[in-house]
């Protein structure tokens, strides 16, 4: 029984998910990426391709870093690069530019995924842009009339940029306010970047 394209596509993300797409079909992908064929379905082949092919299609994921036709892919490019594969240091100034939340990301899906991506290629790497960056969105926001979800994932992010766990990142431990445990990490950022500053570069 021939199935219709849109259930191919959610049985194709389910397998990814549990890692049961041949290597073969996984390259029969990439190319349907490569050559530009993937069309609307671009964010699920995407999607297969990094989960069930691995890093060796690193270069293919972050050729999709900066992509104003959809913010979802771009986001997605992040998480894969900064989060799973721990290669994002490699494109910071990729995530710099989402940092800087682009007007083609109108539901901030890059931006987000960029904030916490930083956290991640800090937590396993210092560089001071980075963190600069990072927090100065903790501490000013965009300046935009909502900025309170934005600035609590910039603190968490830079919770793990001071080496905290994912668990001890997502929230104050017992005992301190959410305030007081912001303005902390903030403090701690900052004097990370003040010791930077002055240490002198070994030869």
């Amino acid at each position: 029984m021939k199935i219709t394209h849109d259930e191919y596509m959610r049985q194709l993300t389910a397998r990814a998910k549990h890692g049961s797409i041949p290597l073969h079909e996984v390259k029969g992908i990439a190319r349907t990426i490569t050559e530009g064929r993937a069309g609307r379905d671009l964010h699920s082949l995407l999607y297969a391709v990094a989960r069930a092919g691995g890093p060796a299609y690193e270069s293919l994921v972050a050729s999709y870093l900066i992509y104003p036709e959809d913010p979802e892919v771009s986001a997605l490019a992040v998480q894969t690069l900064a989060g799973h594969w721990r290669v994002g240091a490699k494109y910071s100034k990729q995530i710099l530019e989402l940092l800087s939340s682009p007007e083609w990301d109108l539901s901030d899906d890059a931006f987000m995924a960029a904030i916490s991506g930083t956290g991640e290629i800090l937590h396993d790497g210092f560089q001071a842009e980075l963190l600069h960056a990072l927090l100065k969105l903790g501490e000013e926001g965009r300046g935009e009339y909502d900025d309170d979800l934005m600035q609590r994932i910039s603190v968490e992010a830079i919770a793990r940029a001071l080496g905290f766990s994912h668990a001890e990142s997502m929230r104050p431990p017992e005992g301190v306010t959410r305030s007081e445990w912001s303005q902390g990490l903030l403090r701690a950022a900052r004097d990370r970047l003040n010791e930077a500053a002055y240490t002198p570069r070994t030869p």
